[in-house]
């Protein structure tokens, strides 16, 4: 089926604008299903060139304006498509085609993310505060529901805990978003015009020393008391965490390569990612990081 769907968006310059604004309608109602649009984004661009690959987001965003005008009465919806997901995937395709190294591209997503976190304390006064104004109306529902355990006051301090990571969590999942949606559209070119391309190309895949050693020393920030004289710095580790999640689980790809096992173990590691997401995040980023220096995929097999 996914293979289908480049397939259909390879067409042409509208077909691929259809799956954009179609899967983008879907991801309102299942998100995961960003990663196939941005996808599409990814493999018309570097396939079809930049020129095209602009075009294609504006007839999405054409699109996908009359879908959401007609059937939800919500222009808007597709301004925050373009801007929080549409326009940085177009960027970071950009990025992919002029190096052509997945590593490059991986690293200016989240130093873009990086960025974004640091312009939300620029603009914001006090982004904590901004947060916990934004949601407070969603708990004040979810706390009338049956089965919600917290009283007012617990309910309170986890609104507080939580406002207090939300840019830099939001800026990881955008940064997320792309760098997937990068991956798939790879993925989707390698499929169609250089089969088993992508995979020997992920296994590959290096962030460097200087990465890591700026995740390190973040994280040492974030866990010390310095934390709460700078913010900002902490609010950025979630973006490195998430890219070097992406190093870990390429390094997961090549050790399985590399010993003969089954594709159970990559199975196994996809459901706890699922299952218990931030544990296997931090897992996966403390392996990447650690790669860096111990190369645990010096003998892999490509």
């Amino acid at each position: 089926m996914l293979q289908g769907i480049a397939v259909f968006a390879m067409q042409g310059r509208w077909q691929a604008a259809v799956a954009i604004a179609l899967f983008s309608v879907a991801a309102l109602m299942l998100p995961p299903l960003s990663y196939i649009a941005s996808g599409v984004i990814a493999l018309s661009t570097l396939r079809m060139g930049p020129k095209e690959g602009v075009k294609i987001v504006a007839a999405a965003t054409v699109i996908l304006t009359l879908i959401t005008g007609l059937l939800l009465n919500k222009l808007m919806i597709s301004g925050l498509f373009l801007v929080s997901s549409w326009l940085p995937m177009l960027g970071i395709t950009l990025v992919l085609g002029y190096t052509r190294s997945l590593a490059v591209s991986l690293l200016v997503a989240s130093g873009l993310a990086i960025v974004c976190v640091f312009g939300a304390y620029l603009v914001l006064p006090d982004p904590a505060q901004w947060w916990q104004h934004m949601m407070t109306p969603f708990f004040d529902v979810v706390t009338q529901q049956k089965g919600w355990a917290l009283d007012q006051t617990q309910t309170q301090a986890l609104i507080v805990d939580m406002s207090s990571m939300m840019t830099g969590l939001i800026a990881a999942g955008i940064s997320m978003n792309v760098m997937l949606g990068l991956l798939v559209g790879r993925a989707w070119q390698a499929k169609l015009y250089n089969p088993g391309g992508f995979a020997t190309e992920f296994r590959k895949l290096r962030l460097g020393k200087p990465a890591a050693m700026l995740t390190v020393a973040v994280t040492a920030v974030a866990t010390s008391p310095l934390s709460e004289s700078l913010i900002v710095i902490g609010e950025c580790l979630p973006v490195l965490l998430a890219v070097f999640a992406l190093q870990g689980l390429s390094i997961a790809h090549a050790l399985v390569k590399q010993q003969q096992k089954r594709s159970f173990w990559l199975v196994a590691i996809y459901v706890l990612l699922v299952v218990m997401m931030p544990q296997m995040v931090v897992l996966l980023a403390v392996i990447g990081v650690l790669e860096q220096w111990l190369n645990f995929r010096k003998h892999s097999i490509e």
